[in-house]
């Protein structure tokens, strides 16, 4: 206990191992063990350790799974060993993953998580019309009642049917470390959706699968997933596991029921084109249009493109989506496309197949049918809110967004006011009690170190009040408070049908507006 103890001080103060060295020189008296003596201790009593797998020196993927006896990258043509003059190989770059099976038989022995973990059966309670967590989600309640299919196959047991079974959610984005912004990495995170909501996204209960080594973007994120989806399908069979509560050995089950990111961390995830390409969206089949006599290659996807003059020129090009019934994409057409794309004849038919589809090809995570394709992907609020709408609507009222001007629209505020709504909210922070969050910056002078939150708070509760009377026109006043309503609703901890009717009319009137 003392070498945890002695450890875990390290891990949780961020304590470098060369500060640890230190400690047993202040504290003489105090046994304290080297950081390699922890680490073995650690390993030899949590019952498992990190799994090496060799992976392509420009991350393009992991030699698991269809790679695992390549000796060099199918992308990018590196070898994956450096061998020396003796004819010793050694790979050229590792990934570390950590195997989350252990980890959940080791929360059913232990009687405070086992205990913690009952949230799903017994403690959350299902009420129609009213949606408080995952579990009052289509997500997890199609497949109540259903039988687990494995390979295509039937179990003999339905999911969620033992209380002890647990449901799981994955998320992984790319990141960069340094402050050059040019190398990413990608970790892989786990969550127990099994522990009450107010806990699970915590530090300590998160369940770390690695990390995918930069600097690149991987090409192939599916041999990465590779020792994932070996656990995942071990889960489906059941593992054997002690549950501390009941005293009894029984099959742990475990089943994914949410991926989510970003757009293009999803996209990668789903093998589609993502959102710059011809067919953008995951959960429609909406199709973008390009800015007419222009060199840019971007597309765009209005809901009216009736001006287009490609769309003028066709007689089977929609003119104007509609916004409440779009061409939603369902699981058994989209698994169907990748096939097709995956098995095409020709490198160029797969291309043209791609384009049209927006899929690349099939997803390892599709033999998972605990997942919907591609209701099992949402969108993420974070990202396409705080981090993407908001950001680029200051860039529209400011006439900085892609150099795009106003034209008759009239919603660009003046410099000088938006200097002043920048400066009274810095000045705000000096009124505000700090448990509202961190003090607000302005967004004129420091809007590159504005984070999520930091949007998120000005957006519901500074926005509102500073540009009021701001706009030439009321109009684009009325627009964003209607935005902000909308928000607000997304935000409860409890939201009812009613209210999600509410949220998509809301958005679906918010666009059509925004668009006129």
């Amino acid at each position: 206990m003392s070498i945890l103890r002695a450890y875990a001080f390290k891990v949780d103060e961020h304590v470098t191992d060369k500060v640890f060295a230190k400690i047993p020189f202040v504290f003489p008296k105090e046994p304290v063990p080297s950081v390699k003596v922890c680490r073995a201790r650690l390993q030899a009593l949590s019952g498992f350790k990190p799994v090496r797998y060799d992976c392509c020196i420009n991350s393009c993927c992991c030699f698991a799974g269809e790679h695992k006896e390549r000796m060099n990258c199918p992308y990018c043509g590196q070898d994956r060993y450096l061998i020396d003059r003796s004819g010793k190989k050694k790979a050229r770059k590792i990934f570390n993953y950590l195997p989350f099976i252990p980890r959940l038989v080791a929360m059913q022995a232990n009687s405070i998580k086992a205990t913690e973990m009952r949230y799903r059966a017994f403690e959350h309670t299902h009420t129609a019309g009213r949606v408080t967590d995952i579990f009052d989600s289509h997500v997890y309640r199609r497949l109540l009642g259903k039988k687990v299919i494995i390979n295509g196959t039937p179990a003999l047991y339905e999911y969620f049917s033992d209380s002890r079974d647990i449901a799981l959610g994955l998320s992984t984005d790319g990141f960069c470390p340094f402050r050059r912004r040019k190398a990413t990495a990608w970790p892989l995170i786990l969550f127990n959706y099994n522990l009450p909501s107010e806990v699970r996204f915590h530090k300590d209960n998160r369940l770390d699968l690695g990390i995918i080594p930069g600097r690149n973007k991987p090409k192939d994120f599916d041999s990465f997933a590779w020792p994932a989806f070996e656990e995942f399908m071990r889960l489906q069979h059941g593992v054997k596991a002690f549950d501390v509560l009941a005293d009894e050995f029984f099959l742990l089950r475990a089943y994914l029921l949410l991926v989510f990111g970003d757009i293009p961390a999803m996209s990668m995830v789903m093998r589609m084109t993502g959102h710059k390409g011809f067919s953008p969206c995951r959960m429609c089949k909406i199709l973008g249009v390009r800015i007419p006599n222009s060199t840019n290659n971007t597309y765009y996807v209005p809901l009216d493109r009736s001006q287009h003059p490609d769309v003028a020129d066709s007689e089977s090009a929609i003119a104007v989506y509609d916004a409440t019934a779009l061409p939603l994409r369902t699981e058994e057409q989209m698994l169907r496309q990748a096939r097709e794309v995956r098995d095409a004849s020709s490198k160029g038919k797969k291309g043209r197949l791609s384009k049209i589809y927006g899929i690349k090809g099939v997803s390892i995570l599709s033999y998972l049918k605990s997942l919907s394709f591609p209701l099992s992907f949402p969108y993420d609020f974070m990202h396409l809110i705080w981090e993407n709408l908001i950001p680029n609507l200051i860039l529209f009222w400011t006439g900085e967004f892609k150099g795009l001007d106003e034209g008759i629209g009239e919603y660009q505020l003046q410099p000088q006011v938006w200097q002043a709504i920048g400066s009274a909210t810095a000045a705000a922070g000096s009124t505000i009690p700090s448990v509202f969050g961190a003090r607000p910056l302005d967004p004129v002078t420091r809007a590159s170190s504005y984070s999520a939150e930091a949007w998120s708070f000005w957006t519901l509760y500074l926005g509102p009040v500073l540009l009021r009377r701001r706009f030439r026109k009321q109009r684009y006043y009325s627009h964003f408070i209607e935005l902000v309503k909308l928000l607000q609703i997304c935000l409860q901890f409890e939201i009812t049908t009613e209210e999600i009717q509410i949220v998509r009319d809301g958005f679906i009137k918010w666009v059509e507006d925004y668009e006129r």
